[in-house]
């Protein structure tokens, strides 16, 4: 069976765990590399949390690379990574030593490379702000062309969990996430809105911790610290948003779609950081809108609509099983 070869560019993060892991459980795909960002905590954090993940997971095989550590024009925004994650970026769980280093070759060098040297078109799957992603696009434009798509967990279609417009991911580098909207690249976005439709239950929590297998007790160990914030904000239920973009590499048919054209807002007073997705089905109307702004109407990303949650949680759990 043909693997997609994938890069993942992460701000290790809870929920970046676990799309680690179904990354690197599914027999559909080949990681390549892991490359870390500023977002959840600081560069130098995330690239810690990044090895302990590949340790105790057994696959310090696959490269690391420590990337960009600031947005592309404003000072990094932590607070709400710190309250969702801590000030590590990954609360909770006890690492003893990592068994592997970081590559000395920066993030975006290191996928350029990859994406240089592979036969095939190469996949990434960010799951943090968009920084190491636009910085590739345009240190290496190139190389644009032999990027099969781009998976991201990031956006807002409707509303925000930083600002009542804006997503985190988006809204910690906006003008990083126009260039990675804006590169010809499809994108597949799977809004907080969307990751929010399928979320986890205590009793799903329960069923990892009964698997038996070190990958089941650390998504345990994940969920006690991360399901505190989402229990302080009156939830009963988790979001792992950041395993979507993940997942639906593996099963894409678990996913509904909505293809548009989406662009991020940069200088509303209150929507920055807002991906404005263009919702409406009168494709005819939308060409005419388009036209009269002098602006060609391009279809450039998948926006995820509808996710089915059972079958999201089912794709937990089996990686949870391969794991071991």
């Amino acid at each position: 069976m043909r693997k997609i070869p994938l890069i993942i560019d992460t701000d290790p993060g809870h929920d970046d765990a676990f799309a680690i892991m179904l990354a690197l459980s599914s027999d559909k795909l080949d990681v390549k590399a892991i490359t870390t960002v500023c977002g959840n905590s600081t560069v130098e954090n995330t690239t810690q949390n990044a090895l302990n993940i590949l340790t105790l997971l057994g696959r310090t095989d696959i490269p690391v690379a420590k990337g960009i550590g600031k947005p592309m024009l404003q000072p990094l925004d932590r607070s709400g990574g710190i309250k969702v994650h801590g000030e590590s970026g990954l609360d909770g769980p006890v690492f003893g030593p990592p068994a592997c280093q970081p590559v000395e070759m920066h993030a975006v060098d290191l996928m350029a490379k990859i994406v240089r040297e592979s036969e095939e078109k190469v996949t990434l799957a960010p799951l943090g702000p968009l920084c190491n992603i636009a910085a590739f696009i345009l240190c290496y434009p190139e190389l644009t062309q032999k990027i099969e798509r781009i998976s991201i967990m990031g956006g807002s279609v409707f509303s925000g969990n930083v600002t009542p417009s804006a997503e985190y991911n988006i809204f910690v580098d906006p003008e990083s996430a126009q260039v990675v909207f804006s590169s010809g690249i499809p994108v597949i976005m799977h809004s907080i809105g969307s990751t929010g439709s399928a979320r986890v239950s205590d009793d799903d929590i329960q069923v990892w911790r009964e698997l038996g297998t070190n990958a089941g007790n650390f998504a345990g160990e994940l969920m006690d610290f991360y399901k505190l914030s989402s229990k302080d904000r009156g939830f009963s239920s988790y979001n792992i948003c950041d395993a979507h973009a993940v997942a639906y590499l593996i099963d894409p048919s678990i996913y509904e779609t909505f293809h548009t054209y989406v662009e991020v807002d940069l200088v509303g007073q209150f929507t920055r950081g807002q991906t404005v997705a263009d919702m409406r089905t009168n494709e005819g109307s939308i060409s005419r809108y388009y036209q009269t702004q002098h602006k060609e109407f391009v279809k450039n990303c998948y926006v995820v609509t509808k996710v089915d949650r059972q079958a999201y949680v089912d794709l937990l759990t089996d990686a949870l099983k391969k794991l071991g």
